[in-house]
């Protein structure tokens, strides 16, 4: 709008210079004054060509500028979307992160109870095992302890 006001103004001093020319041309001679009329005519003429170009001009150029600003709004717009989406996927990211970390963490407890029960169940065995060892070698030694008597036995029996 500021442009084609600029264009109008433009147009007014031109016209107001042509005027000046022309009121101010003393000539008296009328061949003078039909080339002049005919130049004045012209410079009219190229004026108006000038002004109509200049408004289709400016007419491009408020389509332009109008669908800029959509393309603007509309990228602006996706934008905004995108970072909501971005926004959202972290949120998802940092839930499936502490998520994993809950399931490391029960399974390291699993894994710890599962460990701690093997242990005691292989101690209990041990000691099972170590008591089964001591009752043989208490076995063994009253096995032993009668054999002198045992051998005294077959030779007086022989």
């Amino acid at each position: 709008m500021f442009a084609l006001m600029l264009v109008l103004l433009w147009v007014g001093v031109v016209c107001l210079c042509c005027r000046q020319l022309h009121q101010t041309s003393a000539l008296s001679v009328a061949v003078m004054e039909g080339s002049y009329r005919d130049t004045l005519e012209c410079t009219e003429e190229d004026i108006t060509d000038k002004v109509v170009f200049l408004e289709k001009r400016v007419t491009e150029l408020e389509k332009d500028t109008a669908a800029n600003g959509e393309q603007h709004s509309r990228l602006k717009q996706e934008n905004l979307q995108l970072v909501h989406r971005a926004n959202a996927l972290e949120e998802q990211l940092k839930e499936q992160e502490l998520r994993a970390d809950q399931t490391l963490l029960e399974e390291i407890k699993k894994q710890r109870e599962l460990l701690s029960k093997m242990e005691r169940e292989k101690s209990i065995e041990i000691e099972n095992l170590q008591a089964r060892l001591q009752q043989l070698d208490d076995e063994n030694s009253e096995l032993r302890s009668c054999v002198p008597c045992l051998k005294a036995n077959i030779e007086r029996l022989e």
